[in-house]
């Protein structure tokens, strides 16, 4: 809202009073004399029709004075100055046509002015009760606006008011800044006195390539209020989210903003929280049966397969124990690194507790390729690894398995991927495993109750061939 200084004011008030004495001016250089002469020497086409054209323009300047003495203001003392120079020129304008038609009659002037004035104090008794209005109107609004400023101005929330400027057509096409609160002015850091008045794409191109400008203009077409929340990264505002909510406000709007930064920032860490591992970055449980769960689906819709991998650190506890958490913790996130470096960016891998991590192929070629996948996760993980001075070397067991081949769901391809890895284990570890059928008959066999520790070795020592030749291709490959 524009500051307007004594001296505007000032020059404010000498041009609202002008019309009223250009049309007394008007009225004093009347020609008294046509009335009458018209009235001694006939209707002359000439006299009566320069007598129709003062006539009407006295009339208009009349009407004119009017609508200006009504036209609104903010300045009660203009709007009473006004009402009283209007009656001056009405109580001229008939004393002035009264005196030229009584020119023969002097004594009648006091009744004239008498009537005159009558007219004139029955003009002013049906002005005064409108004056009383507007003044308890004035006062209402200047109480309404005082509000809404201290409001504003108090406001934690940005706060904009910009006036429409429209085309050639009346369409508003942009918007001019006619209000800024300190609030909003902080956020642009720039004086409020500078950006009033000024053009909003003009001083902020943001809003045409973000497509906010055509927001605005909607609003302002429609009616409907506009929300959003909106990244801004410009020459005034940088990396901030803001909500920012729109009203029309006559031809041009009301913004209000929020900076929501922190809160999104901090619903951001919580979803990540939700959804991976504090320690490594990789994918947690949750995110990870998602992961699969829409593997399956795709893999069933489209009638190709997914290789799911479990994979587990050996010795991990002894390892733990013995060099201290900080370095277990380091471990873990070696293993994590060189895990997500030898699977492609559709693949999912994920720490699922403890040293148990998991990798989700969602679609494969051939089961040469799983072989082969498995096999380089044991030779990457068997890579030194440096621990500050200490250089550190580890094996790894992994199981795999593949739906729909040997699971019907993620339930049951978790578990089998989870026996085929702790049948590497029970075999001497470091090693690959692809569940089988074989491996149900076999895992059949040991969950009998009669059946001790022993029994289980015996029965996974019969897959001890498979393991070695595991073996033999790693020794090969290193």
């Amino acid at each position: 809202m524009r500051k307007i200084t004594p001296d505007s004011a000032r020059l404010q008030r000498i041009l609202a009073c002008l019309p009223f004495f250009l049309t007394a001016l008007f009225l004093l250089f009347y020609p008294l004399d046509r009335p009458l002469e018209t009235l001694r020497n006939g209707f002359h086409l000439r006299f009566v029709m320069n007598l129709f054209a003062w006539t009407l323009l006295s009339v208009a300047g009349l009407v004119w004075l009017w609508q200006i003495a009504n036209s609104r203001s903010k300045d009660l003392s203009l709007v009473f100055t006004r009402y009283v120079l209007f009656l001056f020129v009405l109580f001229f304008s008939i004393e002035r046509f009264a005196a030229s038609l009584i020119q023969e009659h002097p004594h009648r002037l006091e009744w004239i002015q008498l009537l005159s004035s009558a007219v004139v104090g029955v003009a002013a008794a049906a002005i005064l009760p409108r004056l009383r209005g507007v003044k308890d109107s004035a006062d209402l609004a200047q109480k309404e606006h005082d509000r809404f400023l201290a409001a504003m101005e108090s406001s934690l929330d940005d706060f904009y008011i910009f006036d429409g400027v429209p085309d050639a057509s009346g369409q508003i096409v942009d918007f001019r800044f006619s209000y800024i609160n300190p609030n909003a002015e902080r956020r642009l850091q720039v004086s409020r006195e500078s950006l009033i008045g000024r053009v909003l794409t003009e001083v902020r191109p943001f809003m045409i390539t973000s497509g906010l400008i055509e927001q605005y203009r909607e609003v302002v077409r429609t009616g409907i209020p506009f929300t959003c929340e909106v990244f801004l990264d410009d020459e005034m505002i940088r990396s901030t989210w803001l909500n920012v909510q729109v009203v029309r406000l006559g031809n041009g709007i009301a913004i209000t903003s929020r900076d929501v930064t922190e809160r999104r920032r901090l619903a951001d860490h919580v979803q990540y929280l939700a959804h991976y591992d504090q320690l490594t970055g990789l994918a947690n449980r949750t995110l990870l049966q998602d992961r699969l769960y829409q593997a399956i689906l795709q893999a069933q819709r489209y009638h190709h397969r997914v290789a799911l991998f479990v994979l587990d650190v050996d010795h991990f506890k002894q390892i733990n124990d013995s060099l201290g958490h900080a370095d277990g913790d380091a471990l873990l996130i070696a293993i994590g690194e060189r895990l997500a470096s030898t699977v492609c960016e559709t693949d999912t891998v994920a720490r699922i507790g403890g040293d148990e991590f998991v990798v989700v192929l969602p679609d494969f070629k051939s089961i040469e390729e799983i072989r082969q996948r498995g096999l380089e996760m044991i030779q990457n993980a068997a890579k030194p690894i440096f621990l500050g001075d200490r250089q550190l070397r580890i094996t790894v067991s992994v199981g795999a398995c593949i739906f729909p081949d040997h699971a019907e769901g993620e339930k049951e391809l978790f578990k089998n991927a989870d026996a085929a890895m702790y049948l590497v284990k029970d075999a001497g570890r470091n090693g690959f495993h692809l569940f089988s059928d074989d491996l149900v008959k076999k895992e059949e066999i040991q969950i009998e109750p009669e059946q001790d520790r022993s029994s289980l070795q015996a029965s996974a020592a019969g897959t001890q061939s498979g393991f070695e030749d595991n073996r033999s291709d790693l020794s090969s490959k290193k």
